[in-house]
Formats: C-alpha cells, structure tokens, sequence
C-alpha cells in the first residue's frame, strides 16, 4: 500500500510522470524517505557531491550561493513535487550550490544508481534534464490542455496543420510590367478571370491587377490604354510563404482586408491562395464573421457579435490554435469592427473637417486582445487648421468618440466604459509635447503602451512618425527608461512562495487573482523594456523576443515567450468559460479551479516575473527602485 501512495506522488512529478506504472514501482522500490526541520542544511556550497535526487514530499527548500562578496544570491524556491541535486549526482562533483530548508520538510531520496538507470533506459525522461525546468513544465501544462479539449480533426484543427502549399490549387496568370493595359485586359478577358499577377524577368512578382482597377484607374480617369500595366498595378503585394500554415495566411487576409494572397516558394511564385479555399477547408471558418461584419450597415447589427467572438475562439483553440494565434485573429477582428463603425459613422456625419489618422496602443497595438477586449485608441490629427476649422473638428470628434464608445460597449466589445478619450485626440504636435515631458519618477500618469501604438485607420506616417520619436527619446534619456521601468514594478506577483496565491480578499472579485494585470501585462512590460534597451522596434511582445534572442543572444528571452503564451491561453480558456456560463469575460480567475499543473505552473510563471523584476531593479538602481 505504502509503494502504491509514493507511484501516485510520482506520476504527478516531472518528468517522472513520463515512465509507466511499472517503470516507477522498480524506481521506487528502494527509495528512503527523510525528515529535515526547519532551517537544516541538506546540500552546502563546495561541499560533497549528493548521492541521491532529493524529491520533496512536503514543504521547502531554498538553493542559493555565497558570492565573492560574501551576499546570498538565491537561484531558486522549491516546494512539494520539486527536486534537488541532479547536477551534483550526475557530475559527482562537489556541490555548486546550498541547499536549506526554510519549513519542515519531507523528501523522498531516489538513490544515484537508480536514477542513473532511469536516464539511460528512458530518453524522454534524459531530455527533460537537457531542458529548462520552466520549459519543461509549459509544455507539459500546454498538453496536458490540449488534451483536454481536443476532438477529432476539424477544419479547424487542419488550420493549424496545414501548410500553405498544400492546399494552393490556383495557378494565376501572369504578365510582364511593361505590357499595354489594353494587353492585359485581352489576357483576362480571353481567360476569364479577374486578375493578373505582374512578374519582372527573374519571375518575382511586384504587382496585381484585378477588374476592380479597370473600372477604377482607366475607365473612370479616362486613362489611356496603351500605357504599361505596371501604371495601375497593386503594390506593395501581400504574401505568404508556402512554409507557413494556413492560419497564418487567414490572418494575413483579414488583416489587409484582402480575398486572395499570393504564395511564395522562395521569391517565386508559387500559386494564389482564396477564400474560397478556406471555406473548402473549414465549413464555418472566421472567414464567414469577417464576412458578416463587412456587411453590417448599422450600428445595431453589431450587438450581436460578441457571442460570434467567442464561438470563433472556442473553436479554433479546442483545435490546436496557439494563444499567439487567438490574440492576433480577436485583435483583428475587432479592428475590422473599429473601422465598419466609423464607416458607419462617415456615412452618416460626412467626411472629418481635417485629416486624422486612428491608432491602437497597449495590448491592442501589440495585436494582443484577450476576450475581455481592453481596447485603447488615440487619434492624431493635422496641425495648423484654423480656429473655425479646429472648432468643427473637435465637435467632429466629440461626437466620432461617443459613437465608437457607445458602439463597443453595446455589442460587449470592450472592457471599459471609454476605449477612446477626448484627451487622447490631439494633434501631432501636441502628441510630441506630451511625450517630451515624460521623465523620472513613477505613477507620473505615463502609458507605456503608446510605444506599441498602431495606426488602423488614416495616413499612418503621423503615428509611424511620433512611435519613432518616443523610440528616439528612450534610447537617448536614461531618465524615460528609469522612468518607465519604475511605473513596470509597481505591480506585485501575486504568489507567496511555497504558500498559495495572493488573491483579492473582498468584493466582487474575492478569492480570484487578475491574470492580465499581474502576469500578463508585467510580462509585456518587461519585454518592451528589453527590447527598447536593445532598440528593437517590433511591437509584439512575440516579436520582440524572437528579435532579443535572435539578434542580441537574450538567453531568457524563451522563458519570456513561453510564460507569456501559457498565460494568455489560461485566461482565454477561463474566458471562454465565463462565457458558456452566461458571464462576461474578465481578467479575474479563480486559482482553485485549476488543475494540479495549471496551479503549479502558474505559481512557476509568477515567480519567474518575479526574478524579472528582481533582476530589472538590479540593472537601473543596484537593487533599489527610486521613489
């Protein structure tokens, strides 16, 4: 009975819970059990190399190192189901690191002949040491989810398993730049088809033509005919590699408004991808909302799009979808809403008195929208409009930012009450201004999403332009950085080491902890500060960290990216189930519906922002945040 209770310990251990029943009866048929209390010391720095892997049963250890300068440094905090001393056993050299317990504590002590075996006869279990723990158990977390909402191969599914080049059927025809325009419209009308791709001589494509840009470039302007094609050709040209899989060039279509894309093999080209192939592919696809929100003529036939969202997302994540992918297909969506809603609205109130060009910033710049849909939008306009002409416009805008308000809120498309304030309507230079006066200090009233802000709507160079300037300022002005980092550790992981979480202790929210705000956001705001130290100018928080591990060697940058998506689909999935529950999504959950897995390795994500913070603090102020 008593070898049974240690198997069930073990198959919840990693990577223990890799080998079979019987595997883990043999390994723990000779295993001890050891009691050490509080504050013993189990392994010392320097000392003898440990001659078993101690596996704690119940309560903790500290593992931390003496430096030159005589400082604790602490590595790590390790509880029940973790374990200690496999570099000492496996090197047997002497011990790198200290190990004490800070409780009373219970380990179980796996002999180093039998660990040993394990490793030679098991290579899944060998490659788990090869891996950082983290990894290690964001993966397994990840499929342990998988698993559970798995069922059976959807279109969907084939999304996400599919490449591009396997389901490109269409050959397009293509023309030399130089040919007549009359030419082209031989070739199309000979073919009967309505487009053309435009190739130079080594057969890379650098253009389009469709019977849209006859009607609209040479009957309407009276253009002549025998001009070359490449004077009313599309460019630049939205592609996909033949590499990627087919969500990737879903949401590349949706994204530049567009019903076919070229695939590349290379810089060749490959084929023509439609939408008419993804609806071949998946029945009910996103394809079918994008389409129904293209048709919506009034603001009232928005309000039913929101459980729309949540079917769409639920499908596509039960189906294999990444949360990478999830955030990216909701953000984009909603930004094709954003827009029909000032179509709307133009349609209804004119044309704006001066140019402006609409932006995202935060989690919605970065194309990171969760289901609770925190939107913030700013509009920069042209300077140096008249009085008369400034005073339309800001009744203009008044009168854009409550139907855009009002619009998202009615169809539950936002999180707020406001996604766009007056305030952040300004022109161009005044932006400018505003951001010059950023300095040291925290909770000064500073955003640090604007250094994600997107246009989506407008002349987007007034955005691209003042995105580079805030880039510029933080590079050049330590006191920004100091400043912006001081604002990023006001936030508090909500886990208290080996205890349980750190949850709200009244209201509305009691007993549940804010996902986004203390996981999420943190460790976006951590990647941003990283990345502008190095100069990244992505503005995921993805991107930035491919481009901080690619390019500069950032060796935690994986970590980052892991957490970071493991987060981001814990919330969704809680979402999602707020929403099957008659709920509106939010930011809180409730750590006790977890499984075993989820609660550790969100207690892992938390502590790892921690040693973020920790080391973010070291690098600006030795250890200490200036007030």
């Amino acid at each position: 009975m008593l070898q049974d209770e240690i198997i069930d310990f073990f198959q919840n251990v990693l990577p223990f819970d890799r080998l079979s029943r019987e595997a883990l009866g043999d390994m723990v048929s000779d295993i001890a059990m050891e009691y050490y209390p509080k504050g013993e010391q189990i392994l010392k720095q320097g000392g003898p190399p440990i001659e078993f892997l101690g596996v704690i049963k119940r309560g903790g250890v500290k593992v931390y190192q003496i430096s030159e300068n005589d400082e604790e440094v602490v590595i790590d905090l390790r509880s029940e189901g973790e374990h200690f001393g496999m570099l000492s056993l496996i090197s047997g050299d002497r011990s790198r690191n200290n190990v004490v317990t800070i409780e009373d504590t219970i380990c179980y002590q796996v002999p180093k002949k039998t660990v040993l075996a394990v490793l030679q006869n098991n290579p899944e279990v060998n490659d788990y040491f090869l891996k950082s723990f983290f990894i290690n158990l964001l993966d397994k977390t990840y499929e342990e989810t998988r698993k559970a909402y798995s069922n059976g191969t959807t279109g969907e599914q084939l999304l996400f398993s599919t490449k591009v080049k396997e389901i490109v059927r269409t050959e397009p025809r293509t023309v030399s730049p130089d040919i007549s325009i009359q030419q082209a419209a031989i070739e199309m009308a000979t073919h009967k088809i309505s487009s053309l791709i435009v190739i130079d001589s080594t057969g890379r494509p650098v253009g389009m033509v469709t019977d849209r840009d006859f009607r609209e470039k040479v009957v309407a302007e009276a253009k002549d005919v025998a001009s070359p094609v490449k004077s009313i050709m599309n460019t630049p040209l939205i592609t996909i590699d033949a590499e990627d899989n087919c969500f990737e060039a879903l949401l590349r279509m949706i994204r530049h408004r567009i019903h076919h894309i070229l695939v590349l093999e290379g810089r060749k080209l490959k084929g023509l991808l439609t939408n008419h192939d993804f609806m071949l592919m998946q029945g009910s696809s996103p394809t079918i909302l994008v389409k129904e929100i293209g048709q919506i003529e009034s603001i009232e036939e928005l309000q039913d799009t929101a459980p729309k969202f949540y079917r769409a997302v639920s499908s596509l994540l039960h189906h294999g979808a990444r949360p990478h992918n999830i955030t990216g297909l909701i953000t984009e969506l909603t930004e094709k809403i954003t827009n029909t809603v000032i179509s709307i609205f133009e349609k209804e109130n004119g044309k704006p008195p001066i140019d402006y060009t609409l932006f995202y910033y935060g989690g919605a710049g970065r194309r990171e929208l969760t289901l609770s849909f925190r939107v913030s939008m700013g509009i920069i306009y042209s300077d140096g409009a008249s009085s008369q002409l400034q005073a339309e416009a800001d009744n203009y805008f008044k009168l854009l930012t409550g139907t855009i308000n009002r619009s998202m809120l009615a169809c539950d498309l936002t999180g707020k009450k406001q996604c766009i304030k007056m305030d952040n309507i300004q022109g161009a230079s005044f932006w400018q201004e505003q951001f010059s006066k950023w300095g040291t200090g925290a909770g000064t009233g500073r955003e640090a999403g604007f250094f994600d802000m997107r246009p989506i709507r407008g002349d987007h160079k007034r955005v691209d332009s003042l995105r580079q300037y805030l880039l510029n300022r933080a590079a050049q002005y330590k006191g920004m950085m100091e400043a912006i980092v001081a604002d990023t550790l006001q936030v508090s992981p909500p886990v208290a080491f080996f205890k349980d979480f750190v949850v709200e202790k009244g209201g509305e929210h009691k007993n549940k902890l804010n996902l986004y705000d203390k996981g999420i956001k943190p460790l976006a705001d951590c990647a941003r500060i990283y990345g502008l130290e190095k100069g990244v100018i992505h503005r995921s928080t993805l991107g930035r960290l491919h481009e901080l591990k690619s390019m500069h060697g950032f060796r935690i940058a994986e970590d980052m990216a892991q957490a970071f998506g493991y987060l981001n689909g814990l919330l969704i999935n809680n979402q999602l189930r707020q929403a099957e529950e008659g709920e509106k999504p939010g930011n809180f959950i409730n750590p006790d519906i977890l499984t075993n897995f989820e609660r550790k390795t969100l207690k892992e994500s938390f502590k790892f922002i921690a040693r973020l913070f920790e080391e973010i603090e070291g690098n600006y102020w030795g250890g200490k945040v200036l007030p």
